[in-house]
């Protein structure tokens, strides 16, 4: 996918750089005065929903730290954040190019970073965003709930959830019918006679594996199937992990017909499986519904 805007992710630590000369940035407040950085780049701005208490507070670890005013952004700046879990996902470029799009439309740049699938990842990226000083962010998360994101929500500051849902009242979210497409797209290879069908799920913290998890339990159960444990495979939206475990089920002789697979990584992961052990499948999975799935040729 050659059109991913990559300059936004590899000129953010550079630009960072550039524009934090000094050491002391607005986590380093943050964690002094023992507040979100939210509530920093608020006081900083001089935003009045703050209270006066932490205002003085934070405003007296900024002086004892030397902070340099001069750097201090307007509240405009033009930039957005984006946080993806894994930018290798063929989900993810096309996400990012979407964003991208819809933001040039409005006069906004993006820069984006991969937090790599950890909620470690992910709090690197969210503090060096906020010192780059981004109005707002756009979050997929990788690991379900992040104290940081709750902690920005409860703070007021602009986050949107794409994709992936967390436990907020206060969130706003996009994201797809999970349940709903995944129990068509089995429904659709049962109507079209196929009973031993195997599930390559995601993680199940995250509400996208487990409503697609659950699509595929309601459409065997509507059709009167018998649930099998030996007929999911945990391949946690990782190509290497389910092209092992695919490998392992056909050495198994687990009788499979067709394959529902939660997202497009592991999707490809079955296919090398599958064609290394001989097994016929089609060039390419069919994506009539949001997940992919496949039918074995006989």
């Amino acid at each position: 996918m050659q059109y991913i805007s990559f300059f936004c992710y590899f000129d953010i630590n550079s630009t960072y750089r550039a524009m934090n000369n000094s050491k002391v940035t607005l986590n380093s407040i943050a964690e002094e005065a023992g507040v979100s950085v939210a509530t920093v780049s608020r006081v900083m701005n001089d935003n009045a929903n703050v209270s006066r208490d932490v205002r003085n507070r934070v405003k007296k670890v900024a002086k004892k730290l030397e902070y340099e005013k001069s750097r201090r952004k307007s509240k405009r700046t033009g930039v957005i954040g984006l946080i993806v879990p894994n930018v290798l996902n063929p989900f993810f470029p096309l996400l990012i190019k979407g964003i991208e799009s819809v933001c040039k439309i409005h006069d906004y740049n993006i820069v984006f970073c991969d937090s790599e699938d950890s909620v470690e990842g992910e709090n690197k990226s969210i503090r060096k965003l906020l010192d780059f000083n981004v109005e707002g962010l756009v979050y997929v998360s990788s690991e379900g709930e992040n104290q940081q994101i709750i902690r920005l929500l409860d703070d007021g500051f602009p986050v949107v959830l794409l994709d992936r849902l967390i436990d907020s009242q206060k969130i706003c979210a996009i994201t797809a019918d999970n349940l709903e497409g995944s129990y068509q797209a089995v429904k659709y290879l049962l109507n079209i006679g196929h009973r031993r069908i195997l599930h390559i799920s995601g993680p199940l913290k995250l509400n996208t594996a487990r409503d697609r998890f659950c699509g595929y339990k309601r459409a065997l159960d509507e059709a009167g199937i018998y649930f099998q444990e030996e007929m999911v495979i945990k391949g946690d939206f990782d190509f290497t992990k389910t092209y092992e475990q695919v490998k392992e089920a056909v050495h198994r002789r687990i009788p499979f017909t067709a394959i529902f697979s939660s997202n497009d990584s592991m999707a490809f992961g079955a296919f090398q499986a599958l064609k290394e052990e001989g097994i016929a499948v089609p060039s390419t999975p069919s994506q009539k519904f949001c997940p992919t799935y496949w039918q074995l040729n006989n």
